[in-house]
């Protein structure tokens, strides 16, 4: 028997095996994604504030590369503080244009931004808005947020511009502002237990997932790492963020972020955060590489969810596994590949994989579950 927490331990590759029966369960209504081409850098990455000057140098060595900082009203030298001390470590910005700017359709404003701190290192790409779909009393036009862009554009065209969305069904009208798609969604409330979200969140993933590669957007996926009855909300338990963290991974993300530094919790981030990524960090380079398609995975239950991953330079092979019940389930996965070995953490109830083929001697599989 697999259990989410056990099958979603840790797994040095994924496999989306049976994918017809998996996307037709889905049922999606409008748009799908299959196996997706990712591009370096995977990111990895916290939301924070640009007052909290002390945090790149907290971070870095956590496997985190990417940070955006709010900037609301601060003033220049704050943002260059930031932007410096960030320089000092490995660590890129997702740089936040002051919104006054953006509300007030003030583009000679925005521009003189761009151009004050376009040619920092520190500075990866610019986020142009949160949630503009839900600022109130009305949303943000999405004509206005197309100009803001093409204004940016016009100062600096190597740089990627974000916008971060709650609501999926308004995303599509903004698409022509923006390079770099975010979707922030956090399921775990003080009165939902565990994993009585997942139906919706796997569902709504897909469909955002699929809009970004209809789109051609990369897609940074936001998730919850925050609660204490913040909002109403609870900190995700380690399954149900592993859970969201490799079900990101599987659909194709481009990276994840983490909401938000200055609410996390410490002994939440030392016992399930930060030993997630570090678990991930080494697999990233097979996840870049893409789906084995020369070896698929077949698998016995259709809410199972596997992908096989080549991992660069060797004969070996990293398979990330999801499972999308609630309960535990007995299932078989067949990979259809000389195989050799199967590396893995295994328990008493955990059953052994059977093979399509017999064992070589020649090739590894390591399974992150």
């Amino acid at each position: 028997m697999i259990t989410r927490r056990q099958f979603l331990a840790l797994i040095p590759g994924f496999v989306v095996a049976s994918t017809g029966s998996i996307f037709v369960s889905l049922n999606p209504k409008k748009y799908l994604s299959f196996n997706r081409k990712r591009s370096l850098p995977f990111l990895l990455g916290w939301y924070d504030n640009i007052n909290n000057i002390d945090v790149p140098i907290k971070v870095s060595s956590r496997g985190i590369d990417l940070l955006m900082p709010y900037v609301e009203k601060e003033s220049e030298i704050k943002i260059q503080a930031f932007l410096d001390a960030s320089k000092k470590t490995r660590i890129k910005i997702l740089l936040e244009i002051p919104r006054t700017l953006i509300k007030s359709e003030n583009i000679s404003g925005v521009k003189d931004f761009i151009r004050t701190y376009k040619n920092h290192p520190s500075v990866y790409a610019w986020y142009l808005y949160d949630e503009p779909e839900m600022e109130q009393p009305t949303p943000l036009s999405p004509n206005l947020l197309k100009q803001v862009y093409t204004a940016i554009k016009e100062e600096d065209k190597s740089k990627p511009v974000a916008l971060v969305f709650s609501k999926i069904d308004k995303i599509e009208p903004y698409s022509d502002a923006m390079d770099i798609l975010m979707w922030d969604r956090y399921p775990c409330t003080q009165d939902v237990a565990e994993f009585q979200w997942v139906s919706y969140y796997r569902e709504t993933l897909y469909k955002v997932m699929s809009l970004a590669d209809i789109k051609n957007k990369k897609f940074l996926n936001v998730l919850q790492a925050y609660g204490n009855n913040q909002f109403n909300r609870r900190l995700p338990t380690k399954a149900e963020f592993r859970y969201m963290f490799y079900l990101s991974v599987l659909v194709g993300s481009d990276g994840l972020l983490f909401w938000t530094h200055y609410r996390s919790s410490y002994s939440w981030n030392e016992s399930v955060l930060y030993p997630t990524i570090q678990e991930f960090r080494d697999y990233i380079p097979a996840i870049i590489t893409g789906e084995d398609s020369k070896n698929l995975v077949q698998v016995s239950h259709s809410n199972i969810e596997v992908k096989l991953f080549s991992i660069p330079n060797t004969t070996n092979f990293v398979m990330i596994v999801v499972n999308h019940n609630e309960t535990q389930i007995n299932f078989t996965l067949k990979l259809a590949i000389n195989i050799i070995k199967f590396v893995g953490r295994e328990s008493d109830n955990i059953k052994k994989t059977r093979y399509a083929k017999k064992d070589t001697g020649n090739s590894q599989i390591k399974s992150i579950c």
